[in-house]
């Protein structure tokens, strides 16, 4: 009488058994990736605002600015956000020779639609990033 059990075919069945998990490992490696490029992203577009925004002369160049630049450093990021607000603060442009400063927000959520197989993964990820950047107070402002 033979001991030996035979196991042909067993290496098929846990293959079967682990690849479903390793798939969403692997997905969920790919949403985290996504979630700290974007933040890092929207950290950087909230930062060069911020700046661009206190070397404008007026508050209201300064608000254009501060949009101008986060969208442009958002879309060179080719970021997948949607939803995106960016305030500017500009109370701090006071009178000449006092110092100022600008304060930039920025919101927008990180989309993750496109790795809905992993259950109670969200559609989006939303982010936030604010920086103040001090306005000269040498410099004339209005």
């Amino acid at each position: 009488m033979n001991r030996y059990v035979r196991d042909d075919g067993s290496a098929s069945i846990e293959l079967a058994i682990l690849t479903p998990a390793l798939l969403m490992l692997l997905a969920l490696i790919v949403a985290g990736g996504r979630v700290v490029s974007a933040d890092t992203a929207v950290e950087h577009a909230a930062t060069a605002a911020a700046r661009a925004a206190s070397l404008a002369r007026t508050p209201t160049a300064a608000r254009t600015t501060a949009l101008d630049t986060g969208a442009r450093v958002l879309a060179d990021q080719d970021l997948a956000c949607t939803d995106i607000q960016l305030t500017t603060d500009t109370s701090g442009f006071g009178r000449v020779g006092a110092p100022g400063i600008v304060t930039v927000t920025l919101r927008c959520a990180v989309a993750l639609a496109d790795l809905t197989s992993i259950p109670g993964l969200p559609v989006a990820v939303p982010l936030h990033a604010a920086f103040t950047s001090p306005v000269d107070p040498h410099r004339s402002r209005s």
